[in-house]
């Protein structure tokens, strides 16, 4: 019989502990010891070595939790700080409460300085007879093995008579483990297994799952921590961190459709993580494995483009880069090996391609190989969303693409003054009803300028007039957008950027899964200010990124 309530216990218990801890860190950073200062420690996690080669999905706190519990002693002056502190502990009660672990004292005797918390495998004995049940393994590092002993015997004891089952005794290769097995038949017992391994302790969602962890351990060839991928990821993310995440991309793609196997065994890509601490917030370092680049690539760009020079500063989102064209034919080129990031990517863009009915790949991307930037702001008479795209001129103009696309589709072309600037507009004549009268209006599609080697297009004369009178009120040279972009590295191909507060209606509309994801990360995303995305370089395989969370403080 395989346990179904351990799953989303374990994944509540830990993946909150996490959350809690970093959380919980950041807002008080400057009361902890130097490593948490300057952002984490050095060491990468040593319980992967339980975890098998091929597991979908692993996250690794790299130090102690229970380091939070001074937050009491310092409760700050600042109001808002007050409620989130509030919230913190009360999510950590209701953790330990779920977990069925009497006080926190509970673990502060033997909880050493990492939690690994893994999915294992797709499903773990593939038994059609009992479904697809994935195996989950968290590894815990102990302080005292004895005092860890004794936590599992107080713990099962415990189980054992609150749930009608009896506690089984085993040894497998030197290791002693401990289960529950349900004394009468159809009860619900969570069948927790466990063992103290050494410097760790482990539990699993089944015996087999744990046995299989042990052999990981035994077999080094077996587990994550020789996995080719993982091994180059982990070498390139040299910064200190509190926290380290790994996702096979395909697995993880199939662990969250409930899906036994993935699709294509052949596509062989990562994704490796670190998590960083900032006094303006949270820095995560990326590492994509599997990108299919033949050689090493030195970042695009040594500072920012200045396409965000004509990017208003009250932009809610803004991506600014160079060469669109060939950003699209690596997507193109995964898109064919089925790819699951390159999918991702292609869907949030189709969409777009259809309420514009352009197809990007020949009326775009092709005219957009310097830099270039995109914006959207929101409309305040209307709500809705304004977006205004920057293109570094060149030989193949994108708007003369695009004049004549607008004319194959009845609209006019033609040069209208704005201020002292001459500007072009696509419009249209439409005919209006109101009391039994009819109107021709004229409706503008777009409008564009081409300023300072640069093509400004936009879909609203506002946006364009203010960009055009008010050239100092630029994203780029905002104090919050300059501090942002000194975490992040100079060199890089550059940038993605949200405001998250004004965009959420916005993104949560198209874009669902969304709000589940803020439900369960609620006090992350109730003081996110701000995302910003980075590409670096490729090198040795490894495509290097970083993201800079902007918390509120």
């Amino acid at each position: 019989m395989k346990s179904h309530s351990f799953v989303p216990k374990i994944l509540i218990v830990a993946l909150g502990v996490i959350l809690v801890t970093f959380f919980g860190l950041w807002f008080f950073m400057g009361k902890y010891p130097n490593y948490i200062v300057k952002g984490g420690v050095k060491n990468n996690p040593q319980g992967v070595v339980f975890i098998p080669k091929q597991a979908p999905l692993m996250v690794s706190l790299l130090i102690n939790p229970n380091e939070l519990g001074i937050i009491t002693k310092l409760f700050p002056s600042n109001d808002e700080q007050k409620r989130i502190l509030k919230a913190i502990e009360q999510l950590r009660t209701n953790l330990l409460s779920q977990a069925q672990v009497d006080s926190k004292e509970d673990l502060q005797n033997w909880l050493g300085d990492e939690i690994t918390l893994a999915v294992t495998s797709l499903d773990y004995d593939h038994n059609n007879d009992n479904g697809i049940i994935p195996g989950y393994l968290l590894v815990a590092k102990n302080k005292s093995p004895q005092l860890a002993r004794e936590f599992l015997q107080t713990y099962y004891g415990k189980q054992a008579v609150s749930n009608n089952a009896q506690l089984i005794f085993d040894k497998y290769k030197g290791v002693n483990l401990v289960f529950q097995q349900p004394t009468v038949a159809n009860t619900s017992i969570k069948q927790v297994a466990a063992a103290v391994v050494g410097d760790f302790v482990l539990f699993a969602n089944d015996i087999q799952v744990l046995k299989e962890s042990i052999n990981n351990a035994q077999a080094i060839n077996l587990n994550l921590a020789h996995n080719l991928a993982y091994q180059k990821a982990i070498a390139s993310l040299t910064e200190e961190k509190v926290s380290v995440a790994y996702v096979n991309l395909p697995s993880t793609s199939a662990w969250i459709g409930n899906k036994p196997d993935i699709e294509n065994s052949l596509i062989n890509q990562s994704l490796t993580l670190s998590l960083s601490l900032n006094p303006q917030g949270l820095i995560t370092h990326t590492a994509l494995f599997g990108v299919n680049e033949e050689e090493n690539q030195l970042p695009s760009l040594t500072k920012p483009p200045q396409t965000l020079a004509y990017i208003s500063d009250n932009s809610i989102f803004a991506v600014a880069g160079v060469n669109l064209e060939k950003f699209w034919l690596s997507i193109q080129q995964g898109l064919k090996e089925n790819n699951p990031l390159c999918q991702l990517i292609y869907q949030g863009i189709h969409p777009l391609e259809d309420s514009l009915k352009i197809d990007f790949a020949e009326n775009i991307f092709p005219y957009v190989t310097q830099e270039y930037g995109l914006s959207l702001s929101i409309n305040e008479t209307t709500k809705e969303l304004d977006w205004l795209f920057v293109n570094e001129t060149q030989e193949n103009s994108l708007t003369k693409s695009l004049d004549n696309i607008a004319k194959n589709r009845g609209l006019s072309v033609g040069k209208l003054p704005l201020n002292n600037n001459t500007i072009t507009a696509w419009t249209q004549l439409v005919t209006t009803s109101k009391n039994n009268f009819s109107n021709v209006e004229t409706q503008v599609k777009g409008v564009y300028i081409e300023k300072d080697s640069y093509e400004i297009l936009t879909n609203s004369v506002n946006v364009l007039s203010n960009t055009l009178n008010h050239p100092e009120n630029n994203l780029l040279e905002t104090s919050n957008f300059q501090s942002i972009i000194q975490a992040l590295p100079n060199n890089n191909d550059g940038y993605l950027y949200l405001q998250w507060q004004p965009l959420k209606p916005y993104i949560t509309k198209r874009f669902p899964v969304i709000k589940i994801a803020e439900l369960a990360f609620k006090p992350l995303f109730d003081n996110l200010k701000s995302l910003t995305i980075t590409m670096d370089s490729v090198e040795n395989d490894i495509r290097k990124g970083t993201i800079f969370i902007n918390l509120s403080q």
